[in-house]
């Protein structure tokens, strides 16, 4: 299976198609050979274009061709080949983009689109990913992306095609198992902050499950009240439970019950037997302390989804590539040809003959067992999306601005949020990609929502060269926000 991908616009693309010369692209041309009427990307059965958005360690977003649509495009418009292309495993993830119109595709490409200035070097300052040309890491953008990837395999009604996104194993995906699971800390809580993450004091927590398409399964919720903890929270009041009955009972036993639920898939998940369970949670540092406070083995359990669809993997299959395609592996392959007189022969991959890219030929070994749970924590995702920590210090102040349906009613009960967690995640998940729907949620927000997420955009850490100039980053009017109108086919050069 050949996991190469090539660039289509942005900073640096493989395909060249399209330069009109001078380092101009002629993206009219562009835009039309990819999502017009004619482009030979468009699906027989009516479905709409699939693109690969591929998010790198960084946070730098990048639209991708596989090489079965490049191919089809050669033989449409008459091309050359791309010399240069990009392998799967150099992206912390890759998720799908759907185009349903040549204006959908506009937009997005717009947002990709560098401004050269005259006289500086070039780098990534296009809308979407200026904020992230840095060596800084970005991790929770592909995170983001997994999620999404995950539902779409679940309930993407056999739309994806698993080897497009070097999806090598999925026999989790029959039978695995979504849960829930919430507490509502002490407030206000005066101790230290360290000992209030390392020993977080619950006045309730809360178990739910969901359904594949992640819809609350009836009458699956739990709600426990630490009947030890029940006068700790007078800084908000205690509310109903919607989804059942509540239990108060003391520590030790709440403590068993959680251990009880958790043990068998841990049990069975030691044992390669059991199909592996998401976890949602908010806060997942302090969650999981809590769990190993009640004696939860939590040992064995995986933070995200990345080691599900078998990103980890695939990311130490690269870097072992590269340990063995580095000075030291070759200095002593050199070693054992002059001891021996002869060139032993080798299996590992060898540097691809384009430049310093490297040549994957095999993809990683298929995997005999799973986690036991795969943890999946809200806060970040939402953070990441809306790209402030603005109110998203619990589950209900995630979910007004995700725009659920929620009444605005200050209180805690850990059962109404297990439920919650599940619509917020899937109002993230089943939406477009997070740079559109961050474009969306822009649009759609009341002003001061509109105004931080905006200013959000634009707070960008300056690079460690001398190219980088804060002049180009501008903060777009709100005329321009209501508007909208993307700027494909405009010159991107600038004398300024």
């Amino acid at each position: 299976m050949n996991c190469n991908f090539y660039q289509i616009g942005g900073f640096q693309p493989h395909i060249q198609w399209w330069q009109a010369g001078r380092g101009w692209s002629d993206d009219k041309k562009l835009v039309e050979d990819i999502a017009g009427r004619n482009s030979p990307l468009w699906p027989h059965n009516g479905e709409p274009i699939e693109l690969v958005l591929g998010i790198k360690r960084t946070g730098t977003s990048h639209l991708l061709l596989s090489e079965r649509q490049v191919r089809d495009m050669i033989r449409a418009y008459r091309q050359p080949f791309p010399r240069r292309s990009i392998h799967a495993l150099e992206f912390e993830s890759l998720s799908p983009i759907y185009l349903h119109s040549k204006e959908e595709f506009e937009q997005i490409f717009g947002r990709l689109k560098i401004k050269h200035i005259k006289g500086r070097t070039p780098w990534d300052n296009s809308q979407e990913n200026k904020a992230f040309s840095t060596s800084e890491c970005h991790p929770e953008r592909g995170a983001f992306e997994h999620g999404r990837l995950f539902y779409h395999i679940l309930g993407g009604k056999g739309r994806i095609d698993p080897g497009k996104f070097n999806l090598h194993d999925l026999s989790w995906a029959d039978g695995v198992k979504i849960y829930s699971f919430a507490i509502s800390l002490r407030s206000p809580d005066t101790r230290p902050s360290q000992d209030r993450i390392n020993h977080p004091i619950a006045l309730d927590c809360g178990l739910a499950q969901a359904t594949l398409d992640l819809s609350y399964c009836e009458a699956s919720a739990i709600h426990y009240i630490f009947y030890n903890h029940r006068m700790l929270g007078a800084g908000s009041p205690k509310l109903p439970f919607e989804h059942g009955e509540t239990e108060e009972l003391d520590d030790v036993t709440i403590s068993a019950r959680l251990r009880d639920f958790f043990s068998p898939h841990i049990h069975e998940g030691s044992k390669g037997g059991s199909k592996p369970i998401v976890l949602l949670v908010h806060n997942e540092v302090v969650s999981m302390n809590m769990l190993k406070n009640c004696g939860v083995d939590t040992s064995s359990w995986k933070s995200g989804l990345r080691d599900l669809l078998n990103f980890s993997a695939l990311q130490d299959h690269r870097n072992d590539h590269r340990r063995r395609d580095g000075p030291r592996y070759r200095d002593d392959r050199n070693r054992r040809q002059s001891s021996n007189g002869r060139t032993e022969r080798s299996r590992s991959p060898r540097p691809s003959t384009s430049g310093s890219q490297l040549r994957y030929d095999s993809p990683p070994s298929r995997r005999t067992s799973f986690a036991p749970v795969y943890v999946v924590d809200i806060k970040p995702h939402y953070t990441a999306l809306i790209q402030t920590t603005t109110a998203s210090e619990s589950v209900t102040a995630i979910a007004g601005p995700l725009g659920l349906d929620l009444v605005d009613i200050k209180g805690w009960c850990a059962g109404n949020d297990a439920v919650t967690m599940f619509k917020i995640w899937h109002a993230m998940v089943s939406g477009p990609s997070i740079n559109e729907q961050r474009e969306l949620r822009i649009k759609n927000r009341d002003p001061k929502m509109r105004a931080a997420m905006i200013a959000a955009t634009n707070l960008v850490t300056p690079r460690n060269d001398s190219d980088f100039d804060p002049t180009t980053i501008t903060l777009p009017t709100q005329e321009a926000i209501n508007h909208d109108d993307s700027d494909y086919g405009e010159s991107s050069n600038s004398d300024d």
